[in-house]
Order: structure tokens, then sequence, then C-alpha cells
């Protein structure tokens, strides 16, 4: 399977919704991923009854994610060829999240901060980027609004601006106005409604098998990043100095993410802000296949991991340990 998702064969994003949905239906039988009593969608308190609506918005939300993250990866011709691997990698890393299961704000997120990133990757240094800054802020800000931790991305925002632009005082306060512009309707909806924040994005601390699994994956998925630096510096010493300030942006959503991984982990016992790495993660660990060299380590690590991501429903499931 991982060879179809590497060739140039669109028809291979097909594939994604059985897979989505398999993992959908192993989660309603075995209960792993509790399911909320009430969704979270940051500084916007809404509330959803029908807990289908959701779920289903969840799985369509993720296959969206997936095909355009995928888009983005080859409209920039961030390899030589068009494949179709940074989706697969999208949904399989994103299987062992709560957010694939059940609707939240880091979810809304994603998908904003993808968006973000197509304005980014439209910049040019010689050229007026006014309209693509102000629009990657604002996505930038919204995603902040649905997932309020973001609040602090707004520096790391602007570094990404920075690595493509030169500094320019119009464009600063552009991207101001654009992250805050959001940020200003979720508060005035906040002062109307008397909400209240909840900084927290499961109403529960996540279980120990929920962090045994996160250890286990994030070693995985450190090896596979290790082997993808090898592919990812043979691209960049052929590659143009676009693609390269390109991959820079990527690495600072990386340190974003995990920075605010680390602090929801620290204060919260959680790990479900960590879900923001596989955004950057599935376009890096991309890379490990394509090397000629470790190309087939990359693809048994990575069959190991999907086959984990599925046994565990069975293993380790509440209705399996009883």
């Amino acid at each position: 399977m991982i060879r179809l998702f590497l060739e140039n064969r669109i028809g291979v994003l097909s594939l994604l919704l059985p897979i989505i949905t398999v993992y959908f239906l192993l989660n309603y039988q075995t209960g792993y991923y509790l399911q909320p009593a009430d969704i979270k969608l940051g500084l916007w308190n809404v509330k959803f009854i029908n807990w289908n609506f959701y779920t289903i918005f969840s799985a369509a939300l993720i296959l969206l994610n997936a095909i355009s993250l995928n888009i983005l990866f080859n409209a920039n011709e961030f390899f030589e060829k068009n494949s179709y691997i940074v989706s697969l990698l999208y949904v399989v890393t994103m299987s062992f999240y709560h957010s694939f299961y059940s609707l939240n704000g880091s979810l809304i997120a994603h998908l904003f901060l993808i968006l973000m990133l197509y304005q980014f990757f439209k910049l040019k240094q010689n050229s007026d980027g006014r309209a693509q800054v102000f629009n990657g802020a604002l996505f930038a800000g919204i995603a902040a609004t649905f997932f309020p931790p973001l609040l602090i991305s707004w520096p790391f925002v602007f570094i990404m601006i920075l690595i493509i632009r030169p500094f320019n005082f119009r464009e600063f306060f552009l991207s101001i106005f654009g992250f805050a512009t959001p940020l200003a309707f979720a508060a005035t909806y906040i002062w109307n409604t008397n909400s209240i924040i909840n900084w927290k994005i499961l109403a529960d601390k996540s279980n120990f098998q929920l962090q045994t699994d996160f250890i286990v994956t994030m070693v995985v998925f450190a090896v596979l990043l290790i082997l993808s630096l090898f592919g990812l510096r043979e691209r960049l010493q052929k590659s143009s100095i676009r693609l390269k300030k390109q991959i820079q942006i990527i690495w600072v959503l990386t340190v974003l993410a995990i920075f605010l991984g680390v602090v929801d982990f620290i204060f919260f016992k959680q790990i479900e802000r960590f879900s923001l790495l596989m955004i950057p993660l599935s376009m890096l660990l991309s890379y490990s296949f394509f090397h000629k060299n470790y190309g087939i380590v990359s693809t048994v690590i990575f069959y190991l991991t999907m086959l984990y991501s599925v046994l565990k429903f069975f293993i380790f499931s509440p209705h399996h340990s009883m």
C-alpha cells in the first residue's frame, strides 16, 4: 500500500476514506478513545447535541486536512514528483489522538494552520506580499480562536514571514492586525455570552495506556524523522532557495507544536496538543520513504506502526480488559 501512495496516482486518495472508517469503527466497538460529554471549540462556546453529527464531521475534517496537506506538498514541489504519502502519514499519525475520533477545536485549528501555510508559501522575496501576510496571519488567528494555546503563536507566525520576506513595518502591522481580527470577534462573543475559556482540551486526563501509546509512537516517529533527514538533505542539495525557506517554515511550526505539547503535558498531564505536530511531521517524514538506502527500513517501520495503530484497539481496549 505504501508504494501506491508514493506514486503519482491521485486516485489513491480514495483509499483514505475506508482507512478512516476502519479506525472509527474499531474505536466505536472497543471504546478505546472515550467520547467526551461535550465538545470544546476553544473560545466558541458551541454545544452539539447530536453525537453522530460531530463524529462524522470529525472524520470529514480528517479527510479534508489530509488531502489539503498533500496538495500543499505537491503544489510547492517538496519532492521531484507528486506523491500522496503525506495524506496517509497524516491519517495514521492522527489516529493516535482523541481529535481523530471526536470533533474539537484542535482539529479545526489544523485546517486553518494548513491554510496559513498555503498563504505563506505564496510569499516571494521581491514581490508585494501584503495580501499573503494578512491572510496567513488571519488564518493563524482563526486557528487560535478554536485552539486557545495558539494565542501565543503570533511571534512564530511572524518568524515564518521573515524567513521569506525582509522586515517591513507595514507587513509587521498587517500580521498583527490579521492575527488579532478573529480574536477580537471571539472576545466580543465571550463578552456577550459570559463564556469561560477552558484551557484543557479533554475533560479528563489522558490515561496511562494513551500516554504509553504516545511514548511508543514518538520513538517511532523520531526514528523515521532521523531517516527523513537523509532524504531531506539530498533533496535540499539540488533544490531552490525557495524550497529551503519553505522547509524552514515547517521547522518553525514543528518547534511551536513541540512547545505547546510539552506545556500541555507538564500542566495538564495530557498529550493532545502534540497532535499539532502531525502537520509538519507528515511532510517531513515523507522524505524517509524516498531515500534509496533507508526507504525499505522506513517502510517496514511504518507498517509496524500502522499495525500497532489497529492492534491496540484489541489488546488494550476497556472492553477487552473486562
